[in-house]
Parts: C-alpha cells; structure tokens; sequence
C-alpha cells in the first residue's frame, strides 16, 4: 500500500527586502517534501536548487530511506536503482547508475546527481531491496518532479 504525506521544515531565514517591510523580523520559510511510503520503508525526496531542477543543469537529489519509526536505513545495506521517466515526453527514460555521493550539507545522506534533459514532469522511482543481513521488505517509491526552465 502506498502512502502519500507531506513534511513541512520550518526553517527561519533572514529575508531581506521583506523584512525591510516588516520591521526587521525574520519569517519561517515553510518548504513541503513529499513522503512516500511502501510496506515498512519510508523515502523523503530534496532537490536542488530549492526542490526546483531546471532542464539541462546538474540537479542533486536525496533521498532519505526510513523504517516504520523512523530508523535511517543507510544506502550501503540496500540494493537500490532509481529510474527518471518523464512524463510528458515518453521517449525519455534513463536510469541513474552511478553511487550515491555523500554531502555533509544534509546530515552526511547519499545524493545523486540528475540530469533533467527538458522542461516537464518527470516521475523518479526508487526501486530497492536489502543486502546482507537488513530485515525490510523490497520496496518501491515513486516521486514526481516538476522540472522548470
């Protein structure tokens, strides 16, 4: 069964010529991710910059891979592939092989580099299953991304 939740991160940021307008007051900034879950494995998908990829440019994403309570399931003790189709143009497809990355930026979680070729939607799925001695289902998770210009 597939799941669908939201994450909202409160972050407060310094913003300027708003708060010029407001006094010097620093307003949280709220930024949804989207959550999707299958069988007991939970994934929270960032995207830079700003969850907003623009076509033709390296992208960076992470996906955050959790267990039922919210146990890190580290990327090393899971067989994963992800997949990137777009779904506005059904000709492009492609599959993102290289290793995950890590970025001390997010908490030291893989990131992948992406390459979206065109403006559209794009759907991303994560496709993985344990290694070794890892006791959580084969799971499959599925993003859907807007990719500007």
């Amino acid at each position: 069964m597939l799941e669908i939740a939201s994450i909202l991160l409160n972050l407060n940021l310094s913003t300027p010529n708003l708060n010029a307008d407001l006094g010097s007051k620093s307003l949280p900034l709220r930024i949804a991710h989207e959550v999707r879950t299958a069988n007991e494995v939970g994934g929270t998908l960032h995207i830079e910059p700003d969850d907003r990829p623009i076509a033709g440019q390296r992208s960076r994403a992470w996906i955050a891979l959790t267990r039922r309570g919210g146990e890190v399931i580290p990327y090393n003790n899971c067989n994963c592939r992800l997949e990137v189709r777009s779904l506005t143009n059904k000709n492009i497809k492609f599959t993102v092989s290289q290793m995950p990355s890590i970025l001390d930026r997010y908490l030291g979680l893989p990131s992948i580099e992406i390459v979206f070729p065109q403006v559209g939607r794009y759907e991303l799925l994560l496709n993985g299953a344990p290694k070794g001695d890892e006791d959580f289902s084969p799971f499959e998770l599925t993003f859907t991304v807007n990719v500007g210009k």
